[in-house]
C-alpha cells in the first residue's frame, strides 16, 4: 500500500524539475520587474498596499507567525487552482517585485539593497519554492481533470492524493518560511545585531536545508518504483469488480 510519505517522495523526487523550473522563474522574474518603471498610478498602489503590510510588524511573535504565514498560505492555495493558478502565482510575483521596488524607494535604501536584503533571507528561500509546488500541483490537476475526460478518472482520483500531500508539504514549508521571517525580524530590532542577522538566521536554514536535500535525494531514488506501484493500486482499485464486466 502506497502511503502519503510514498506520496510525498513520489512529489518531491519526481516533480522536482517542473519546481525547480518554476522557482527559477520567480527568481529572475523578480529581479526583472523589479527593475522596470512604474506604470502611471502604480506607485501609489503599491505604496498603500505596503503601508497595510505594516501593523503585522507591531504584534507578537506569534501574531506576525500566524499573519505571515496565513497571507502565504492563502496566496498558494489560490494557485492550487486549475487553469487561474498559474495566472494568480504571476500576479503574485510581479506584486512582489514592486513591493520591493516600494521599500528601496521609502527607506532610502535603493533597489540594490532591497533586492539583497530580499534574496539575502533564508525565508525567501522558503517561501517561493512553496508558491513553485503549489503551481506545480495546479498544472497535474489540470492535465489530470483532462485526461479524466479522455480515459478515465482514475488518473484524477489518483491526482486528488497528490494535492492532499501538495497542500501539506506546502503547509510545512510555509510555517517554517514564516518562523524564520519573524526571527529575522526579531533579531533585526535589537541593538547592534542588525549586521548579524543573516549569518543567525542562515545557521538554522543549513540544518533545514541539509535534511531537505537528504530527503529529496532519498525521494528521487525511490520515486519511479513508488509511482508505479501507486499507479497500479490506484488502477487495480477503479476497476470493476468481477461479474460487472459487459
Amino acid at each position: 500500500m502506497t502511503t502519503a510519505i510514498d506520496v510525498l517522495k513520489i512529489v518531491v523526487g519526481k516533480r522536482w524539475p517542473l519546481i525547480l523550473a518554476l522557482f527559477a522563474t520567480e527568481i529572475a522574474a523578480i529581479l526583472v520587474i523589479a527593475n522596470t518603471a512604474f506604470f502611471p498610478g502604480e506607485l501609489s498602489t503599491y505604496q498603500h498596499q505596503y503601508n497595510q503590510i505594516k501593523p503585522v510588524l507591531n504584534q507578537s511573535a506569534i501574531g506576525q507567525v500566524a499573519g505571515i504565514f496565513s497571507n502565504n498560505f492563502r496566496v498558494a492555495t489560490i494557485e492550487l487552482i486549475p487553469i487561474g493558478g498559474p495566472g494568480i502565482f504571476a500576479f503574485s510575483i510581479y506584486q512582489t517585485a514592486r513591493i520591493v521596488e516600494v521599500i528601496g524607494i521609502t527607506n532610502g535604501q535603493g533597489l540594490a539593497a532591497s533586492l539583497g536584503t530580499l534574496f539575502l533571507l533564508p525565508s525567501t528561500w522558503l517561501e517561493l519554492p512553496a508558491y513553485a509546488i503549489a503551481v506545480s500541483e495546479s498544472c497535474y490537476l489540470l492535465y489530470a481533470i483532462l485526461a479524466g475526460f479522455n480515459r478515465g478518472w482514475s488518473a484524477f482520483i489518483r491526482e486528488i492524493r497528490f494535492l492532499f500531500v501538495s497542500v501539506l508539504l506546502i503547509i510545512g514549508v510555509l510555517f517554517v518560511a514564516a518562523v524564520f521571517e519573524v526571527t529575522e525580524i526579531q533579531i533585526e530590532g535589537l541593538p547592534g545585531l542588525e549586521g548579524l542577522l543573516v549569518f543567525l538566521t542562515w545557521i538554522p536554514f543549513a540544518v533545514v536545508f541539509s535534511q531537505a536535500l537528504s530527503f529529496w535525494r532519498k525521494a528521487k531514488r525511490e520515486a519511479p518504483e513508488l509511482d508505479e506501484r501507486d499507479a497500479a493500486e490506484t488502477a487495480a482499485g477503479s476497476a470493476a469488480p468481477p461479474g460487472l464486466n459487459v
